[in-house]
C-alpha cells in the first residue's frame, strides 16, 4: 500500500501543479512554481522594518501583515531556484503575500481557520518575517475548512 501511495504521488508531482496539504507524516511541499494548499488560522502581526529592523522601535517602520498559523508544521524543498529556496523544516507560521484586494478579502476572517492556495518561497530579505512565505493565488479564495 505504501508503495502504491508513493507511485501515485510521484505521478501527480511529475504531471505538474502538485498540491500539497501539510501533514505530520507527509512529504515536503515544493517551492514555486508548484501550487500548494495550506490550512491554518489567519493572524495579524507587526514587525519592525527599516531603517534598523527593531533596534530603534521609535523610528523604525512598522510592517503589519497577515500570517497563517499552522497547527501542523510543514516543510518545503525544491523549486526553480534552489540557491534561494533552501529546504525549510518545522515551519508553523507562514507570511502571506497579498495585494490590497487580498487583504480586504481576508480581513473578515482574522482569527478563523481557512485554507488558501498559492506558491511558496523562502525568506530572503529583512521584510520577510517567517522562513516560508505564501504568494496567495489571485483572486483570493477561501476554501471550506473542516
Amino acid at each position: 500500500m505504501y508503495r502504491k501511495l508513493v507511485i501515485t504521488l510521484l505521478v501527480a508531482a511529475s504531471a505538474g501543479g502538485f498540491t500539497a496539504q501539510p501533514s505530520a507524516r507527509g512529504a515536503c511541499m515544493r517551492y514555486e512554481p508548484d501550487t500548494v494548499r495550506l490550512t491554518g488560522r489567519i493572524e495579524r502581526y507587526m514587525y519592525y522594518g527599516p531603517p534598523n529592523f527593531g533596534e530603534d522601535p521609535a523610528h523604525d517602520k512598522k510592517e503589519v501583515g497577515f500570517y497563517l498559523g499552522l497547527a501542523t508544521p510543514v516543510c518545503a524543498e525544491g523549486g526553480r531556484d534552489p540557491e534561494l529556496n533552501v529546504p525549510r523544516r518545522g515551519v508553523r507560521l507562514v507570511q502571506l503575500i497579498l495585494d490590497s484586494a487580498g487583504y480586504a478579502r481576508l480581513r473578515p476572517h482574522l482569527g478563523q481557520r481557512v485554507t488558501l492556495r498559492g506558491t511558496l518561497f523562502a525568506s530572503h530579505t529583512g521584510h520577510h518575517h517567517t522562513p516560508l512565505l505564501l504568494r496567495v493565488s489571485q483572486p483570493v479564495r477561501i476554501e471550506r475548512t473542516p
